[in-house]
């Protein structure tokens, strides 16, 4: 089945080949199929999460929890690290 490519799509592809992420243009479809079994299991997971009785508010709370379960044993930044000039600093911007 031949598949027509945007050329941005093209373009995308044979940077991927240059970079080494890809063999050649067919390796495109075994990596967009791979991906797309991926969002299919993620997406049926949180759906068995659904039917088994667990809602949303209950994972997201759980999620939560489990954040903050977590030691915080950083000191505080000062003020001065969240200015610009320092986040930025040595980049030229």
């Amino acid at each position: 089945m031949p598949i027509q490519l945007s050329p941005e799509q093209e373009r995308v592809v044979d940077k991927a080949i240059h970079a080494g992420l890809i063999s050649i243009p067919e390796d495109v479809v075994g990596v967009s199929v791979e991906t797309i079994r991926q969002r299919l299991e993620a997406r049926e997971s949180s759906v068995s999460v659904i039917k088994n009785g667990a809602s949303i508010d209950d994972w997201s709370r759980q999620l939560h929890d489990s954040i903050y379960s977590h030691a915080n044993a950083a000191p505080p930044l000062p003020d001065e690290a969240l200015d610009r000039e320092s986040i930025y600093e040595g980049r030229g911007l």
